[in-house]
């Protein structure tokens, strides 16, 4: 690995990146089946379906795989909707929290004055409560949700208008998370990735999408950054 001195934004994925979110989404997807009479899946395999934002974690519960049904009745989902917005925001933060080192990396990039900011699938009804709850809303200048924009990762928007707002070049953004989604985003726009081992990535290696860095953990990222960690 080397040092990423060009760097002057650091984009983060939200759920499986800096917060292991699924125990919670887990509950809420479950509650929602259990009001529409359907039955409940494990926390293990819902896991598998986090990544995409709330409209496929919930068409993916309502076809019971990852692959969502075909056939899928819309006004099924439109049932659903507004089910599990009402629970997952009653538990919203209940079992939600940070991964090992992700509080102590931020504070470390905060101090070399990098501005960060957050580029999550997850809807925006969710994404600022719970990262107030989680006390990280100090650490991110701008927050894009889901919703937040026209297309969201793997599509290269957010990144972006990120760059745009921040009037960078393309290069001088990273992107961090831990699925393809976040890589793939990157790759479309054309700034560099680093890809976490854990996460949410439905089962799959992250190095296998191919980012320039791949880490175990933010600590990494801080080493890098600050140029600790060389070729």
């Amino acid at each position: 690995m080397t040092q990423l001195k060009q760097i002057k934004l650091i984009a983060f994925d939200l759920d499986g990146t800096l917060v292991d979110s699924a125990p919670d989404l887990a509950l809420a997807i479950n509650a929602m089946l259990v009001d529409l009479g359907r039955s409940e899946f494990s926390e293990q395999t819902i896991r598998h379906w986090v990544g995409n934002g709330a409209e496929v974690l919930i068409k993916r519960a309502l076809s019971g795989t990852s692959v969502i049904a075909e056939d899928l009745d819309e006004a099924l989902y439109l049932k659903a909707k507004p089910l599990f917005n009402r629970h997952y925001s009653e538990r919203l933060c209940v079992a939600s929290k940070l991964y090992q080192g992700v509080g102590e990396s931020l504070a470390a990039l905060a101090e070399l004055n990098i501005p960060m900011a957050i580029v999550t699938n997850k809807p925006g009804l969710f994404t600022q409560p719970l990262l107030e709850q989680l006390n990280l809303a100090r650490y991110f200048d701008v927050v894009l949700s889901g919703d937040s924009l026209a297309r969201k990762k793997p599509d290269p928007l957010p990144l972006q208008h990120l760059v745009e707002h921040y009037q960078l070049n393309i290069d001088q953004l990273l992107m961090v998370g831990d699925s393809k989604n976040d890589i793939q985003a990157a790759k479309a726009a054309g700034c560099a990735s680093l890809g976490l081992t854990y996460g949410y990535n439905y089962g799959e290696d992250i190095a296998l999408s191919g980012p320039e860095f791949v880490a175990d953990s933010l600590e990494t990222l801080v080493e890098l950054m600050n140029g600790s960690v060389t070729a």
